[in-house]
């Protein structure tokens, strides 16, 4: 990306300062560098030459004087540039008074004139009026408008596309109504005077990100290859999981940097076409329970959305409160899956194979296209199976580029996109070899179902708008003949009986065929189209036809490394390393598109296999097209055991890691093909170091680093760039890229990078607990206190979505405190205390400017600024002091909010403590009483015989240990401890007689 964007203003000042001799300006005032008059760098006129604005002199209404004497309307922005030393030396005006009134900024106030020194920002003033073009903030390439890359964009030539940090991308995160900031860049640190040395320098408090500190000193940091992605607590994201391609499976919903569950009850038919668009899967065809994709694990979202079904994104839906449910009962869905594509065909089930990628439709590379592939393209289609795969360009050809793509199916999968795919470092596609396809269509179509290839399995036909299984305890080679001939299998090698599917009910097609073993199709056999016999008594028919015949590399890294094994006659076997030689091992891996064999491994070098071992003695010149072509001593005749299981290792085996570094998930990026670790050169982008950073089990989130001074050259470097595309790539081999050469860059511009596990991207989910069932998982708005002396006091959290934050103390006061203590069962509230009293704490500042009256059940529900918004940072974080201690909680790790319980009101109390004083005096009067009127008397009577003494015991009162905090705020006040006289024994006899 250029900076000549980005350097406009100080380098347009750099030219018109050259020519300002010339000119015959009468303003006292103007701006320069701008996209039009009326926004740039304030230039004041002094002493006959041009001089600067220091940033600190200039303010609101200074401002709207400058724009209305330029006509230019009022004031949209003002801007602080530190500009390059040789752009700093002119003469300075510190400051300026003005009224807003004035004609003219001339007649305003004007302070000093100076040196750079005597600013204290060191910077610029610069102004954009209304007058001046219309800029707009944005996250871009993003899964989100919460999530993605700053960049501000204008009707000219003006864009900011930077790594921002922390606090730039909070305010950018509450610019864009997005809540705070999740995640951000970590890299360039250091410091430069009292600033960090960075591009934009925000205190965190700004309302746009244009009002930060700009220092085009590092520009640079805006010319990055790779930038970090920002994510706002406000970013949503959908994902299907557990399926067997990536337009089926569990609904999960990405809030911020967590993912979790959906309630099945929350999952309507609007929301579900929402999420297929959001996919690029076409529409939603069916909603299911999970349980056919697995139960997840993470928080079961209780905020459901509200969708009308015209959605682009599942984020632009209305949210409302959702159902409760445990991971047996969270959604799931199927969607139509519409990511390829037949074109100029004479029909649908013919044609150019195309494919969807990024809301663009390309044409897929015939150089790796097989009749497996068509197979497995022309099921997905609901298209029966294919007929053959015509020449590349059969059906024309388009401009696009052709997609390189390559997919290695065997033909069983039930999605192009389940095959496992090669496209890392493939060369570019001849132009015009577009792969094509003719299905057979569903008339009469035959499928095979369960096998181990497209050429064995159970028999399925298509009659009646349905498919349906084939039955008869006749069934022979004789009709398996005809079920080979039909899907172009080769000849019949088995027939043999199935048993019926056990993942669901299929109804039955045919039964009873009879075949002569020449017809072209199954259904011109003697068939029954009905179920003639008892249910149960038949069963499924499978073939294993000459076509299944294949092979594969077991128990290794990758397809391309592995154990030699063979499919044969309905099983799998393995081959014996007798004569095992570099000529046989070609033959495998050119077999399987793995380019040719650097190694032939013997004695079981990747484990022993089982069943079979069906080939022994093989001889391959090198030059054949399959193993079996080979000579050998025929199929089965061996005598070896698995401890002599041949093994190959392909040129195309791939791996990657990172190296040169002490610490985990970081250091230098290296690939390993044909035999050789080399590097990668640094064109990556962003969702490249995502998938980088999944495939090594080192989180989601990555960064380029600049190579360590200490760090070694690499000879070889594979890749010129890699280009992972979001949302389609699951794997890295997946990824386009440059072909694959020795040298793709110089030595040392190979890429370094981190990847950052979520607790180092985001310290905000630090105490996000890893929910897996809803009894361990907080509710939305639970809250609990961490860092007191028990589950009474200390720091406020709050859980809402899918993390634990804090609440801003400003405002904060008693009434809020109670509230907290009555959510939390803690009886009326002692203190509330403010300035991170029990210590800062982490993640997001969910609430500002709280204000309970005081009778709120939550403080979820009392008034304040919406969730996540505020100008906070963690050493304002709110505190209380409750009176009581729960019997039931655990000390400050609530996950749920308890049940609220019966509480006395301050005035209640007051009631209470009053009343029990005025009867402990009726008490001592009424013993008074009856004292003196004994005395009077002068007789003392005998106590009856039966009487029934009681005896009250004094139970002392512990003192009660005040909090420090308490105590501080008590300090000033008298208290007088009086102790209750104790009365004589017969004194309280006497009273109690009476």
């Amino acid at each position: 990306m250029a900076l000549s964007s980005l350097k406009l203003w100080h380098l347009l000042l750099l030219a018109c300062c050259t020519l300002l001799p010339d000119m015959a300006l009468g303003n006292f005032v103007n701006f320069l560098g701008g996209d039009n008059k009326c926004e740039g760098q304030v230039h004041l006129q002094y002493h006959g030459q041009w001089s600067l604005m220091c940033g600190d002199g200039l303010g609101e209404l200074e401002a709207s004087v400058i724009c209305r004497e330029l006509g230019c309307g009022s004031v949209k922005t003002m801007l602080r540039y530190i500009l390059t030393p040789e752009e700093m030396k002119q003469p300075w005006l510190y400051d300026a008074q003005c009224r807003g009134e004035e004609a003219t900024f001339s007649e305003c106030l004007l302070g000093s004139w100076g040196p750079v020194s005597g600013c204290q920002c060191q910077c610029v003033a610069a102004i954009i009026c209304t007058g001046g073009t219309t800029r707009q903030m944005g996250l871009v390439d993003g899964s989100s408008p919460c999530a993605g890359i700053a960049q501000a964009t204008g009707i000219s030539n003006f864009s900011l596309r930077c790594d921002l940090h922390e606090k730039e991308a909070g305010v950018v995160c509450r610019q864009l109504e997005c809540g705070t900031a999740l995640q951000w860049s970590r890299a360039h640190h250091g410091t430069n005077g009292y600033h960090e040395r960075k591009y934009l320098t925000c205190q965190g408090t700004e309302s746009d990100i244009l009002h930060c500190l700009i220092d085009v000193n590092f520009l640079e940091q805006c010319d990055l290859l790779t930038y970090t992605q920002i994510v706002c607590t406000g970013h949503v994201e959908a994902r299907l999981l557990g399926g067997t391609h990536p337009c089926e499976g569990r609904l999960e919903v990405l809030r911020g940097l967590t993912w979790g569950t959906v309630c099945h009850d929350d999952l309507d038919m609007p929301m579900a076409h929402v999420v297929c668009r959001e996919l690029g899967c076409g529409t939603a065809v069916s909603i299911l329970g999970s349980s056919p994709f697995g139960y997840g694990s993470g928080p079961v979202w209780t905020e459901a959305f509200h969708c009308a079904g015209n959605e682009s994104l599942l984020f632009h839906c209305l949210r409302e409160p959702g159902h409760q449910c445990g991971h047996d009962q969270v959604a799931a869905l199927t969607c139509s899956g519409e990511k390829f594509r037949l074109v100029n065909g004479s029909s649908r089930c013919e044609g150019r194979v195309e494919l969807l990628v990024q809301n663009a439709w390309q044409p897929l590379c015939a150089a790796d296209w097989d009749l497996a592939d068509a197979t497995v393209l022309c099921h997905q289609l609901n298209c029966g199976y294919a007929v053959a795969t015509p020449q590349g360009g059969h059906f024309g050809n388009v401009e696009a580029s052709i997609r390189t793509d390559v997919f290695h199916c065997v033909g069983t999968e039930p999605h192009l996109l389940s095959c496992p795919t090669s496209t890392l470092g493939a060369q570019a596609c001849t132009l015009g070899n577009s792969a094509s396809v003719l299905c057979s269509g569903l008339q009469d179509a035959l499928r095979l179902r369960d096998g181990e290839s497209y050429c064995d399995g159970r028999v399925e036909v298509f009659l009646d708008g349905t498919w349906g299984r084939v039955l008869d305890n006749a069934w022979d080679l004789r009709d398996a003949a005809v079920v080979c001939r039909q899907l172009g299998c080769g000849e019949a090698q088995l027939a043999y009986d199935s048993p019926a599917p056990g993942y669901k009910a299929i109804p039955v097609g045919l039964s009873l065929v009879h075949c002569l073993g020449t017809e072209t199709h199954l259904t011109q056999c003697n068939v029954s189209a009905s179920l003639l016999v008892q249910a149960g008594t038949l069963r499924d028919a499978g073939v294993v036809c000459s076509g299944s015949l294949r092979i594969r590399l077991a128990a290794g890294k990758s397809r391309c490394a592995g154990r030699v094994e063979v499919f044969y006659q309905g099983s799998w076997g393995t081959v014996c390393d007798d004569a095992w030689d570099l000529q046989d091992a070609h033959v495998v891996c050119r077999q399987l598109g793995c380019g040719h064999a650097l190694s032939a491994p013997r004695a079981a070098h990747f484990g022993a296999g089982t069943g079979h071992i069906w080939l022994d003695e093989l001889g391959c010149l090198g030059e054949e097209a399959a193993l079996w072509e080979c000579q050998s001593g025929g199929w089965g005749k061996q005598d070896c055991g698995h401890k002599e299981d041949a093994g190959v290792i392909c040129s195309e085996f791939t791996d990657v890691r990172l190296q040169e570094h002490s610490q985990p998930c970081t250091g230098r990026l290296e690939v390993f093909y044909n035999g050789t670790w080399g590097g990668v050169c640094q064109s990556l982008n962003a969702a490249s170091l995502r998938v980088l950073c999944e495939h090594l089990n080192c989180g989601s989130q990555g960064q380029l680093l600049a190579r360590p001074r200490s760090s070694s050259t690499i000879e070889t470097v594979w890749l010129k760039s890699i280009q992972c595309r979001d949302k389609h790539d699951r794997s890295l081999w997946q990824c386009p890229s440059a072909p694959w050469r020795r040298h793709s860059c110089l030595r040392g511009e190979e890429a370094w990078l981190v990847c950052a596990e979520k607790t180092e991207v985001s310290q905000d989910m630090e105490q996000s607990p890893n929910c897996s069932s809803t009894r361990s998982c907080p509710e939305e708005g639970a809250l609990r206190v961490f860092g007191g002396e028990n589950s009474c006091s200390g720091r406020v959290e709050l859980w809402h979505g899918g993390s634990w934050g804090t609440v801003c103390d400003d405002s904060w006061d008693l009434a809020d405190a109670e509230v907290v203590c009555r959510q939390l069962g803690c009886g009326p509230a002692i203190a509330a205390l403010q300035n991170a009293a029990f210590g800062p704490g982490s993640g997001p500042i969910w609430l500002d400017e709280v204000g309970c009256r005081g009778s709120e059940l939550s403080l979820g529900a009392c008034q304040a600024e919406p969730w996540g918004y505020g100008d906070c940072s963690h050493k304002e974080d709110a505190g209380v002091h409750c009176l009581g201690i729960p019997e039931t909680m655990a000390s400050g790790n609530s996950s749920a909010p308890p049940p609220v319980p019966e509480v006395w009101t301050m005035p209640e109390i007051a009631c209470l403590v009053l009343g029990c004083l005025l009867g402990i005096v009726f008490l001592l009067l009424a013993a008074q009483w009856c004292h003196n009127r004994a005395m009077g008397s002068g007789a003392m009577k005998q106590l009856p015989s039966d009487a029934i003494y009681e005896y009250i015991e004094t139970v002392p009162m512990d003192e009660k240990e005040e909090p420090a905090a308490s105590q501080s705020l008590v300090q000033d006040e008298d208290y007088d401890d009086a102790e209750e006289p104790k009365d004589s024994p017969g004194e309280d006899m006497e009273a109690r007689h009476c």
